[in-house]
């Protein structure tokens, strides 16, 4: 099976909570994580303080196609994502192409919804942001998978939302994913209400 690719986008103000879970899950897969600064330098402000340095910048690896994309939340930080034109072309891209869209927290809405970018598919995202929107349509679930869009709510279910996203891309080894979890302690999983739509 070939290596699967993922990247993080991140721009200032991201949770940094939920970055650091999911890739430090994806690597502990590994699955490779490329983490992208959406921001002018790889030095990113986040939003708890913690200082983060990005493996590069969106600009320099915008044309390459990965077999995920994964957005956390955070208020500015999503703010900062949706207000940059590259960050939504890139995720058109990848959802033209049938990749995976990851979106964790508030992303969901700010980013997705708020672009017209899910259409009908359904979707989770956290504080009520749901209704600011008319893209998508809502389910009040930790994670939500609906086709190529992989969703969960906030923080506390970071683990659950990497190892959905990791279940999907290790199609072929479940049994790693499923080692992984019970090798760090972790009793949430496999998550038995999260049907496919």
């Amino acid at each position: 099976m070939t290596e699967k690719h993922v990247a993080v986008l991140l721009a200032d103000g991201f949770e940094e909570g939920e970055a650091v879970v999911f890739i430090d899950i994806m690597r502990r897969l590994d699955i490779k994580v490329t983490v992208l600064s959406c921001m002018e330098t790889t030095a990113l402000n986040t939003y708890f303080e913690t200082r983060i340095t990005a493996d590069d910048i969106l600009k320099n690896c915008y044309d390459t196609m990965y077999d995920a994309v994964m957005m956390p939340g955070g208020p500015k930080g999503t703010d900062n994502l949706s207000a940059n034109p590259m960050v939504i072309d890139f995720l058109k891209r990848h959802i033209n192409e049938d990749k995976y869209i990851c979106a964790l927290c508030s992303s969901g809405a700010k980013v997705l919804a708020a672009h017209q970018l899910l259409g009908r598919h359904y979707y989770t995202t956290g504080a009520g942001l749901d209704k600011k929107f008319d893209d998508g349509q809502f389910l009040d679930q930790k994670v939500v998978v609906d086709g190529q869009f992989i969703s969960g709510k906030g923080l506390g279910v970071s683990f659950e939302f990497a190892f959905t996203v990791a279940k999907y891309l290790l199609v072929d080894n479940q049994e790693k994913v499923d080692w992984q979890a019970n090798h760090i302690y972790f009793d949430h999983w496999p998550l038995l209400s999260t049907p496919d739509k």
